[in-house]
């Protein structure tokens, strides 16, 4: 698929899960950085936990918006607990090759983030000027 992230063409690693979009958090997080939408990623060791944390700019890591290989790989579901400014919620969430990918649904409904899917020329939008529509 191609992604427009506010009208503007993005490369990221994506699959296809159970015909949902998953993509990497972090790579969600980098894309709405400096929008109304932003977030931060961290994680914590002891509690073996994601945090999300809204309005706050994303601090990168290494490695976001890598490309793929369009190869198939195996995934196991991720059971890390998430939590979203301080209160725990559940976001999908799939383990590959070491990253996690998120639902993107789940994490636009959770930051309030437009998503629309234009099946005539395979193009998912993310806008972060609308609210999240189921």
């Amino acid at each position: 698929s191609k992604i427009m992230v506010n009208g503007k063409q993005v490369s990221m690693e994506a699959y296809g899960i159970n015909g949902n979009n998953y993509f990497k958090l972090r790579d969600l997080a980098k894309i709405v950085s400096g929008t109304q939408k932003q977030f931060e990623v961290t994680w914590d060791g002891e509690k073996k936990a994601i945090n999300l944390v809204s309005n706050k700019s994303y601090t990168a890591v290494g490695g976001e918006l890598a490309a793929g290989d369009g190869k198939d790989k195996s995934s196991n579901l991720n059971l890390s607990k998430v939590f979203r400014d301080g209160q725990e919620v559940y976001l999908k969430a799939y383990t590959i090759k070491g990253n996690n990918y998120f639902k993107l649904r789940d994490v636009a409904k959770a930051f309030d983030i437009g998503i629309t899917w234009d099946a005539s020329t395979g193009t998912i939008g993310i806008n972060t000027d609308s609210g999240y529509v189921d």
